[in-house]
């Protein structure tokens, strides 16, 4: 059995993850997150996703969590920036010409206030929708975006990112983060932009250590910070090289594996104190 005393934090990745393929979260969340209330448990959201996704699935609540979207390019607490990634133009050149005529291939510049596409395709739009519900369109990627911050390129694949795309930008790999981030899609940020750098800052805010720090995800943008954690958890539904790499590996997102954990925690606490 694991001893869940020391945990003080939990942190959890979304799609794949807390919330199920159909992209719901489980109603029953809300009760656990107000028995880990209770325990003084902090509870953080660490996601690919819009910042004003994440807000809007966890409303009732998110003045109260800290939320790290884009991967780790925007850190929130209540609707105030406690980090922000932002990316060159040049880098963002150079992902659109490396990209911009491959097969099956959309790019999405991911900004603090909203993302950007070229066009409107409706196809496209139904797979970035659930993730980015403010969009924009814009004449082309050229042309700097003035009034905000670009923290993340998204790149989606039709036929698969990790074997369509990443050899293609591998190369910037020396001088950015490069993350296969889902079976289509793949992120690029800076170096210090992703989830367990995001996950620190939040750790020190609140002064909670790795020791204390539950984690839990499903693919390699979430490798970083299941390092961070030692209560580290792969979903079944996990890609490979995250279960090699997480300390234990619970049922799938569909099974509600994430709620799985957070019961038998608190049951374990809450019967320590009887």
């Amino acid at each position: 059995m694991i001893d869940y005393s020391n945990v003080k934090l939990v942190v959890t990745d979304m799609d794949g993850t807390l919330l199920h393929t159909d992209y719901t979260l489980n109603p029953e969340f809300f009760d656990l997150y107000k028995q880990l209330k209770e325990l003084q448990i902090q509870f953080v959201v660490a996601s690919g996703r819009q910042y004003d996704s994440l807000a809007s699935i966890f409303n009732p609540i998110k003045n109260e969590i800290y939320f790290i979207s884009e991967n780790g390019g925007n850190v929130i607490f209540r609707d105030k920036k406690i980090f922000v990634g932002e990316l060159s133009q040049e880098l963002i050149y150079k992902v659109v010409d490396a990209l911009e005529n491959l097969p099956g291939t959309e790019i999405l510049l991911c900004g603090v206030k909203s993302a950007y596409m070229v066009e409107e395709k409706k196809e496209f739009e139904k797979f970035v929708a659930p993730y980015y519900p403010k969009r924009k369109f814009v004449s082309n990627f050229r042309e700097p975006i003035n009034d905000d911050q670009i923290v993340k390129i998204a790149v989606f694949n039709t036929k698969g990112s990790e074997e369509n795309v990443y050899p293609l930008v591998e190369h910037l790999k020396e001088d950015y983060l490069v993350k296969v981030s889902g079976k289509n899609w793949l992120d690029i940020s800076i170096k210090d932009s992703n989830k367990g750098k995001a996950l620190q800052i939040v750790q020190r805010l609140l002064g909670i250590h790795k020791e204390e720090t539950m984690a839990f995800g499903d693919y390699l943008n979430d490798l970083e910070m299941i390092q961070e954690s030692k209560f580290s958890f792969a979903m079944e539904n996990s890609h490979p090289y995250l279960k090699e790499n997480a300390n234990y590996v619970t049922k799938t997102n569909d099974e509600d594996g994430v709620l799985c954990v957070l019961k038998e925690m608190i049951k374990q606490r809450k019967d320590a104190t009887k």
